[in-house]
């Protein structure tokens, strides 16, 4: 994304003639001169000492652990045996050359295996080409996404001071897709195992065999699928729970162009252009599958490069005149075929969405009805899982897909609730459970407590409260043969400044079964995935 922000940015801005003379008269030391101005017109160390992501649950941890022992507190079910996954930022330096941000610095994978009632911790950094060159280097090379929001002409100085750096060989040039440390989330698909990141091609993790269990070096290699993909990938692709199939959009800020794509058996069967809009769409990080169809939301928070000359000004900003809006396409959707709009009647931004599915109204006509959390407003430099961040609020909405219209939009609670979870075998039918991160109690930061709500009768089944630790996701992991749609557990990674702890919480009666505490602390951290023994025996076959 920067890479291509600078870019077009290099030919807005009337300065670039001056910095290449600067770079032909000026020997690499006055370009570290040059780069310490960018630095300080940044006001890093400043801005960094108050930032909220300067909270010590987010530092990182550089020991990478191999299969450590992990104590084991409560009964641990006999049926639970696979694997617990999450990715996340982990900065490699202690001295930081750029603003702090949630989306930056390098991915790591932490990993709880559970076998034979035996588990085990490690962890790794996701070794892309960008970490393997800032690592040589021993600090930052390329700018981060603290810089570009929020740092109006500093940020654009700096995207524009390394786009020349490259041209003239004094830092290495990466393409633009393979330029991430692909960070965000983890998923499985046909036999690969994915870190993701919506700026890029998605990265697969190499995997072994090591005394009978998974594991993961951080290596890998980025997929494009056979040269098939063009765009960037997503950080939340639906699975379809049938076929496995992977259901995605992408983005480019820069064009306000959204492609819609479709993986089968590990190659890219369906990749369309859906629109261009500027000013474009600053985030489409989740959506909706159904049975038919895919939903996709078009949202208040927009992406303007031009913002950026002025001081401290971020591309990102929040329009609250324009409407929320969702996008209904078929599954089948070609080059061409027209977008069913359904527009709302209040500005909003959706992080992560629940489920969707489609419906027989009580007159007869068709309907999708769509969950997820709604933030009113967003701040212009995006600082996600902080005490900045505002207030979402559940939401439920009803489009009619006859009369093309949105027939409900209902708030359903008022305390911030985010990061949703719920069983994914249902995804795209009627589901009755999500459970629901309350970041209310946490002021934001990540979560206290996990709450389970009924979407059919709307309301509140049972809250658990996460004690003096603070977590990111509740996953569901569905019992071996489920006999109901909440059999089986949640399991989530809770965290504090001195310790980490996976917890697993029966899902049906929201009681706690069992902690796994972990060798060593784990920074504050968001997306994960579960590998059951299939997805296991596929990995290792492949």
């Amino acid at each position: 994304m920067l890479s291509i922000l600078g870019t077009v940015l290099l030919i807005a801005v009337g300065v670039t003639l001056l910095l290449l003379l600067l770079l032909f008269l000026m020997p690499r030391p006055r370009l570290a001169f040059i780069d310490g101005m960018v630095t300080r017109a940044l006001d890093i160390e400043n801005f960094n000492r108050q930032s909220p992501y300067s909270n010590p649950g987010f530092a990182p941890v550089h020991h990478e652990v191999d299969h450590g022992e992990v104590r084991v507190e409560g009964t641990l079910p006999a049926d639970f045996s696979g694997i617990y996954l999450r990715n996340g930022t982990n900065t490699q330096f202690s001295e930081l050359n750029s603003r702090m941000h949630m989306f930056n610095g390098a991915g790591m994978v932490h990993q709880v295996q559970v076998k034979d009632g035996v588990a085990t911790y490690s962890n790794s950094y996701v070794r892309t080409s960008r970490f393997d060159i800032e690592r040589e280097a021993g600090r930052e090379v390329y700018p981060e996404f603290g810089d570009l929001a929020g740092g109006g002409k500093a940020g654009l100085f700096r995207i524009i001071l390394d786009l020349l750096k490259k041209r003239f060989g004094i830092i290495p040039k990466l393409e633009t897709l393979e330029n991430s440390s692909a960070t965000t989330a983890i998923q499985y698909h046909n036999g690969k195992l994915y870190c993701l990141q919506e700026t890029s091609y998605p990265f697969a993790l190499d995997v072994e065999e090591k005394e009978g269990r998974l594991a993961l070096s951080g290596k890998g290699s980025w997929d494009n699928f056979h040269n098939a993909l063009d765009t960037p990938f997503t950080a939340h692709p639906k699975i379809d729970p049938a076929t496995g199939d992977w259901y995605t959009f992408s983005t480019d800020l820069m064009t306000g162009r959204i492609h819609y794509s479709v993986l089968r058996s590990g190659r890219l069967d369906k990749h369309v252009e859906l629109l261009t809009e500027k000013p474009a769409l600053a985030f489409l990080h989740d959506y909706y599958l159904t049975e038919n169809h895919v939903v996709f939301p078009d949202l208040s928070l927009r992406f303007d490069s031009k913002n950026m000359t002025s001081d401290y000004r971020s591309p990102f900003y929040f329009d609250d005149d324009y409407k929320m809006r969702f996008g209904v396409i078929g599954r089948e959707h070609g080059e061409g075929d027209e977008i069913q709009w359904f527009t709302t009647d209040l500005p909003g931004h959706i992080w992560h969405t629940i489920n969707g599915w489609e419906q027989t109204a009580e007159d007869g006509s068709r309907e999708i009805v769509l969950y997820a959390p709604v933030f009113p407003s967003y701040p212009s430099t995006v600082p996600i899982h902080t005490p900045d961040e505002p207030h979402a609020h559940l939401y439920v909405f009803r489009l009619n897909l006859d009369s093309g219209e949105v027939v409900e939009q209902t708030q359903l609670l008022d305390h911030f609730y985010e990061r949703p979870s719920f069983n994914t075998a249902y995804l795209g039918k009627p589901s009755r459970y999500a459970y629901l991160l309350d970041e209310q109690g946490s002021g934001g930061i990540m979560g206290s407590g996990v709450m389970k709500y009924d979407l059919v009768e709307r309301q509140t089944v049972k809250y658990f409260d996460y004690g003096d630790h603070l977590g990111g996701e509740a996953l569901f992991v569905s019992r071996p043969d489920p006999q109901a749609e909440d059999d089986g557990y949640l399991v989530d990674l809770l965290m504090s400044e001195q310790g980490a702890y996976l917890v697993i919480i029966d899902a049906a009666s929201m009681e706690e079964l069992a902690k796994l505490h972990l060798p060593q602390r784990v920074p504050y951290g968001v997306h994960a995935c579960w590998l059951d023994d299939l997805k296991i025996a596929s990995l290792l076959a492949k």
